[in-house]
């Protein structure tokens, strides 16, 4: 799905912007899911998240498993041992957030391991909280945020249905929501290499049975619960691996 210069910025700058690729109807769908589980929720709580168990019990939200555009866009990036390590729906309440400049990740090395998504679910202007990135940090261990101020920030302001692809590595935050009765509303999902894994909650809560039961190949690798037949994924210590496009070593399917 990629174009070889998409794939270029992407390495070179840390982050990659696909416009419409997230239908408009499943955008909306999911706005209003989120908008009843924020009205449900402690109006007191500023920011709140919830994470992929909560989140896939709402079947709306599984419905992203099925926008090919997206896991082929993060396939190309990542390599065919794609997995999701994570699905969170953030809420921002209104003259809320600013979390601060930060990784997701602390490990950095030559090749992207994980990718962060942003999939906003209404239209991101300046008073909702823009996101803010500090291309090519992803690749240098030594640039660092001092201060909270990145003189190098660049803003990323987006349409809803649009998606924010990242290095988890990549310096970035959210500015503040300054509308005074809007919720600012994200779902993101994070990918990683297939060899890559959580030890959270993540395996201690059961997936919603019509996920974990399910026969499609391509969702039960995102899962974690195989990977498709033919598809290799590293395992052990191999340098030659770490060329980007290179078949992995190990993992591979009977």
């Amino acid at each position: 799905m990629l174009t070889q210069e998409q794939k270029n910025s992407f390495e070179t700058t840390g982050y990659l912007i696909l416009e419409n690729i997230i239908p408009l109807d499943l955008i909306h769908a999911m706005r209003e899911e989120g908008e009843r589980m924020a009205a449900a929720d402690d109006p007191q709580t500023p920011r709140r998240t919830w994470h992929e168990r909560a989140v896939f019990r709402r079947p709306v939200f599984r419905r992203l498993l099925d926008v090919a555009p997206l896991i082929e866009a993060e396939r190309d990036l990542l390599g065919d041992d794609l997995q999701l390590l994570a699905l969170d729906l953030l809420l921002v309440r209104p003259m809320s957030g600013n979390t601060g400049w930060h990784r997701d990740v602390t490990f950095l090395c030559s090749k992207t391991l994980s990718i962060n998504t942003g999939i906003y679910l209404q239209d991101m202007t300046p008073e909702m909280g823009l996101l803010y990135v500090w291309p090519g940090s992803h690749r240098h261990d030594d640039w660092t945020v001092k201060d909270n101020h990145c003189p190098e920030a660049v803003a990323v302001q987006v349409k809803a249905g649009t998606a924010v692809l990242f290095d988890a590595a990549l310096w970035h935050t959210g500015d503040k929501n300054s509308s005074p009765d809007r919720n600012r509303l994200a779902i993101f999902p994070y990918f990683g290499k297939y060899f890559v894994k959580r030890m959270d909650n993540y395996f201690t809560q059961p997936l919603p049975a019509e996920l974990a039961q399910t026969a499609d190949p391509t969702k039960r690798q995102l899962l974690g619960l195989g990977l498709q037949q033919g598809v290799p994924s590293y395992h052990g210590d191999d340098a030659g691996y770490n060329k980007r496009g290179e078949a992995g070593i190990d993992f591979v399917a009977a």
